[in-house]
């Protein structure tokens, strides 16, 4: 079994088995070289302007803005991959962006960046459940292995958590366990290196163990970062022509979208009212419960949805109108 796919040879049903199994799928190819061209030019414009020029991420709100970004999310072989691993209901969530050179900690302990996206999530049942469906997804706009920390590293098959058998779930926990012992004494036994190329599509179960790939160290002497002593998660020294770009957004089957809105609420209130938003510091969850679909999307985007049988997932007019308030009252990066 691989869970490394052909978009034009891929089996729907082998697709579904890999996710199952392994927690990941790499789908080739899914943006061609002249779209992956187009792509970086359009980041490097937006990014480029006074708005984005010191932040590490384009947040949903700037993300729609983008068409010839945003359309990436609606190629066939996008939908079709993500449909066949999560279920015909298709769902995506509102918190499209766009990461900059972003890797997910602070420093150069390459351990420290392990994390399963759904970590605040661990209290609730269903995450449990055989029948989560849930999926990080990012198409990588560089080559994992070009020297700048262009992809990511996994633990396969560190998502297994919904075995119903008691031996199984045993199991699990013991070697959940040993992969945790082995992020903290950085070692990469069992970890894999995900091989994804410019223009690529890899989505992994919410709950999968993972974490960012730093540059190689002679990169990171290159620019000066062996010597600095206050690294953040953005590495704004990277060279432009090495720029890091990852689209990111989640996906899910129609089941599981209330339990995400509830838990992003639940998550927003660390985002007070009239906080000052820092660059790797935003208010993240605020700004994607602000905003409403279709309401408040361009009609192309609610088009393409519609023509894909996409859903959207927003939270109803009332609600939607506080997070509008409320982040309204914050001093925000790119207002």
């Amino acid at each position: 079994m691989n869970w490394e796919f052909d978009p034009q040879v891929s089996s729907p049903a082998k697709i579904r088995e890999a996710f199952r199994v392994f927690g990941f799928v790499v789908v080739r190819r899914v943006l061609g070289l002249d779209e992956l061209s187009r792509v970086r030019a359009e980041l490097d414009r937006a990014f480029d302007g006074a708005r984005l020029r010191d932040l590490p991420v384009m947040c949903s709100t700037e993300f729609l803005k983008h068409e010839v970004v945003w359309r990436c999310l609606f190629k066939e072989t996008v939908v079709g991959s993500l449909r066949a691993a999560l279920g015909p209901e298709l769902c995506y969530q509102n918190d499209f962006d766009v990461q900059r050179n972003c890797y997910g900690q602070a420093g150069l302990q390459r351990r420290r960046g392990w994390h399963m996206d759904a970590g605040s999530e661990t209290h609730n049942a269903y995450l449990r459940s055989p029948e989560y469906r849930f999926a990080k997804c990012g198409i990588f706009l560089q080559d994992f292995d070009n020297g700048w920390g262009g992809g990511i590293v996994i633990r396969p098959r560190s998502h297994r958590r919904s075995e119903t058998d008691a031996f199984k779930r045993r199991l699990f926990t013991l070697k959940r366990a040993f992969d945790r012992l082995a992020i903290r004494v950085d070692t990469e036994i069992g970890s894999l290196h995900v091989p994804t190329r410019a223009g690529d599509l890899c989505f992994f179960d919410s709950r999968l163990l993972h974490s960012s790939v730093l540059p190689s160290a002679a990169n990171i002497r290159a620019i000066g970062y062996d010597r600095k002593m206050d690294i953040s998660i953005f590495w704004p020294d990277v060279p432009k022509a090495q720029t890091k770009y990852v689209i990111y957004w989640d996906s899910c089957n129609r089941a599981m979208v209330d339990d995400f809105l509830r838990n992003s609420m639940r998550r927003s209130e660390t985002e007070m009212p009239g906080m000052k938003e820092e660059p790797c510091r935003p208010a993240t969850f605020t700004r994607y419960l602000s905003v409403r679909y279709p309401d408040d999307y361009p009609a192309g985007f609610t088009e393409a949805a519609r023509s894909c049988g996409i859903g959207v997932a927003s939270l109803g007019a009332e609600r939607t109108a506080f997070y509008k308030q409320k982040l309204q009252s914050m001093q925000l990066l790119d207002a």
